[in-house]
């Protein structure tokens, strides 16, 4: 919208103070990832990766409602990472 608003001339700022006024309101990012886990998985067509990840989460005691991001998968193994 902004890029549109310039090229018809109706509004103008400096690419400097859009710059400035963004880092100037940043306080900073924190990325944290958990550790990276791989699971049993039988690799047959009746059971999802997702399974093996879920059924290895309650084995390991963490929450139904861990996220998680997965990683790999072979034919018998699911390697992912808890968020």
């Amino acid at each position: 919208m902004l890029l549109t608003a310039l090229g018809f001339g109706t509004m103008s700022f400096g690419s400097n103070d859009i710059t400035k006024a963004s880092i100037d309101n940043q306080e900073g990012i924190e990325v944290v990832f958990g550790p990276t886990y791989t699971a049993p998985w039988l690799g047959v067509c009746c059971e999802s990766p997702l399974t093996a990840v879920e059924r290895d989460l309650a084995n390991r005691g963490y929450p139904a409602t861990t996220q998680y991001i997965i990683k790999s998968a072979t034919s018998n193994t699911v390697t992912y990472t808890v968020n």
